[in-house]
């Protein structure tokens, strides 16, 4: 069965179908959104459809299931849910892991929002919703660590290089310091105990996993441990001595995530700058909402941003710094949110500068 730890990963291609989403949540692009629909309903009916009730907890799980390439300690007897089927040590079959879980959470949200979006399948929204609220939960387990799969094992291998069980902090959205501080804590832990060993693309999923969670220092040291470790001087990546582009893209993706982050529905400004970077500039970064962004910093601060808002609507946005926001050359009027956010109304090609307040 130990090929199944990596042949069988069901939720793989619901993972490729939230990218649809992804995309109309930084174009705003209907037209897009409305051809590619279909997959995302395609992909949301099948799991419908494969979602299994836990006969002892009543949660909807995926069986069987996997958590790709890790293998728990421990278990001799992997439980189908109909049956139990016996393997030797190295089994990886599981029912509900957390990644499969996570992935899902966000594939239902997904339907649902562009349903609204496009104005259709108001059954389907209703039925993905009502599943997603029935999807086993994340689970913290007795190490304070963000649970692999729904029992609380250990992992065969301590610094495996995948941390699935962190997809809902990256590249999902369901964990987050400000919002599920529990969750990110036990996230946390998952990558202390993962450690900086691991290849190329590991560790750029590390560094953004640190990102998100406000930790500049651990992103910082995951980037330079991969630059020394696991880089060729043409900057691919390397997975057992193979060459890979996708820890060089993960990289490009870290460095993004320690500058600007737009996941929460609002822009944040250096929400992870390290120490080493106390001074510098970016322009051309894209956001979320149909935003582009520029942003200069000195002494580890934010100095000046600059926006242009593509598609129009409320540009929410949070900054260690207060902000004085003006459009050629006017005051813009602004509003500070309970949870200290600032957003205001943008039209749509309209040019916006951010300056921190003296």
């Amino acid at each position: 069965m130990d090929g199944a730890s990596w042949g069988t990963f069901t939720t793989g291609g619901a993972w490729l179908s939230t990218h649809l989403w992804e995309h109309y949540l930084y174009t705003g692009d209907k037209a897009f959104l409305r051809e590619y629909y279909p997959v995302l309903n395609g992909c949301a009916e099948f799991f419908l459809d494969f979602l299994v009730p836990h006969p002892a907890k009543g949660w909807l799980v995926t069986n069987p299931s996997t958590s790709p390439e890790n293998f728990p300690a421990g278990p001799a007897a992997v439980k189908f849910y109909d049956e139990i089927t016996t393997f030797n040590t190295g089994a990886s079959i599981c029912a509900g892991s957390t990644i499969d879980m996570s992935i899902l959470r966000d594939l239902f949200a997904a339907v649902a929002q562009a349903a609204d979006v496009l104005g259709v399948d108001p059954d389907l929204k209703a039925k993905v919703l009502a599943a997603r609220a029935k999807l086993a939960p994340f689970q913290i387990g007795k190490k304070g660590n963000l649970q692999e799969w729904l029992d609380d094992w250990d992992e065969t291998e301590k610094s495996h290089r995948h941390i699935s069980n962190l997809w809902g902090l990256y590249p999902g959205k369901q964990i987050s310091p400000r919002r599920t501080p529990d969750l990110a804590a036990a996230s946390a832990v998952v990558l202390e105990q993962r450690g900086l060993q691991g290849n190329g693309w590991s560790s750029a999923w590390k560094a953004n996993a640190w990102a998100r969670l406000g930790n500049a220092a651990k992103a910082m040291d995951n980037f330079t441990y991969a630059m020394h470790t696991y880089t060729t001087p043409a900057l691919f990546s390397i997975c057992s001595r193979a060459m890979q582009v996708d820890g060089a893209f993960g990289f490009a993706a870290a460095i993004a995530e320690m500058i600007l982050q737009s996941h929460e529905d609002e822009l944040s400004l250096l929400p992870a700058l390290p120490a080493s970077w106390a001074a510098g500039e970016v322009s051309g970064l894209v956001a979320r909402g149909g935003f582009e962004v520029g942003l200069k910093w000195a002494d580890g601060r934010l100095e000046r941003a600059t926006f242009v808002s593509r598609l129009g609507g409320v540009c929410r946005v949070r900054a260690a710094a207060a902000l004085k926001i003006t459009s050629q050359g006017k005051a813009v009027a602004s509003v500070k949110r309970a949870d200290g956010a600032v957003e205001f109304k943008t039209a749509a090609g309209g040019a916006y500068v951010l300056t921190a307040a003296k």
